[in-house]
């Protein structure tokens, strides 16, 4: 094989794996070629930093790109105008010219590759507030703060899946010939029709799941006979660094708390409930006194705005509120046991 084909070839295995799109055994493969070739390794982390901000609109000038790639190589300099300096500079700049040319020609390849894959796809992204969809088979998705969503305008004969790297509620429409999947990352989740919540945050430790009706399967990706199967009422974990699924026989109340506005609390500490509204509201809520993080609190709030929580929060703890900007300082002498 030459060496362009390797490099088409690696181009093509970064743009399925970006996707999520490698089997089991060619993931693995992938991992340990980047493991035995630091070089690739290097170029894969180059294209992680342009997948979250690439987008169709974005166009290449060479020169341009010459000029910021000359600029930056180490040993291009101005010379003091001797021949022999001259002579090695052109060189030089024909040299880091062609090999400017064969990596952006790679960047290209990459692109096309990509945005060919994304043909058909839509792509949903929550900022700073909770977003709706609604999927061609029917299935309804709220997709919670700073999540994505990705899926195909139209599933295929064999699956419906979707791509989701943050958290969000799903609803699945029953079909019983397509099973409905979703690439978490790190993990798969499967099912036939029902509602649950996936956590799946890139910076979580663990995948989290949480079935409100149903059932529902939850694998590693690099692992799919393996999974465990969780009821309503139930929840799964997958560890991603143990590589560990967990099955919780009684989810959490408050885990889609984010999506019902429903928070239940019984002795919780003033740091847990704290964590819980910033997460739910989008708040920015700092204790400032560490004697308050342990005063315990029970009480349930059903769908109340944000000023109503902080205003039984300070009646309760006896605590001061102040606004500085967006961050709400919660202040006080503290609990006694």
């Amino acid at each position: 094989m030459s060496g362009e084909e390797i490099h088409r070839n690696f181009n093509d295995q970064v743009s399925r794996y970006l996707s999520g799109e490698l089997t089991p055994e060619e993931l693995a493969g992938f991992k340990e070629e980047l493991r035995a070739d630091r070089g690739k390794q290097q170029m894969l982390d180059e294209y992680l930093k342009i997948w979250d901000t690439a987008a169709p609109e974005h166009s290449y000038n060479l020169d341009a790109e010459w000029v910021l790639i000359r600029d930056r190589l180490s040993g291009f300099e101005k010379g003091s105008g001797s021949t022999k300096g001259i002579k090695g500079r052109s060189m030089l700049y024909y040299t880091y010219r062609i090999a400017a040319v064969f990596v952006l020609g790679l960047m290209m390849t990459f692109f096309l590759v990509y945005f060919s894959r994304m043909a058909g796809m839509e792509r949903v992204v929550a900022e700073n507030e909770p977003v709706e969809v609604i999927l061609d088979d029917g299935t309804g998705v709220i997709v919670n703060r700073h999540s994505r969503l990705r899926y195909s305008r139209k599933f295929d004969q064999e699956e419906r899946k979707v791509y989701l790297r943050g958290e969000a509620w799903f609803d699945v429409a029953r079909d019983t010939t397509k099973p409905f999947v979703i690439d978490a990352g790190d993990a798969l989740v499967q099912v036939l029709g029902t509602s649950f919540n996936v956590n799946a945050y890139k910076e979580n430790p663990a995948v989290e799941i949480t079935v409100e009706s149903g059932m529902v399967a939850l694998s590693a990706k690099e692992d799919q006979k393996n999974l465990i199967v969780m009821k309503a009422g139930s929840g799964g974990i997958y560890h991603k660094s143990k590589r560990e699924l967990k099955l919780i026989p009684t989810s959490d109340p408050n885990s889609i708390a984010w999506k019902t506005r429903e928070l239940f609390f019984e002795g919780t500490s003033l740091r847990e409930v704290v964590e819980l509204v910033n997460r739910v509201y989008g708040a920015n809520l700092v204790i400032m006194n560490q004697e308050l993080l342990a005063c315990p609190i029970t009480v349930t709030f059903m769908e109340q705005s944000l000023e109503s929580v902080l205003k039984v929060l300070e009646s309760t703890l006896d605590l001061q509120l102040t606004r500085i900007g967006n961050e709400i300082r919660l202040d006080g002498e503290g609990c006694t046991d």
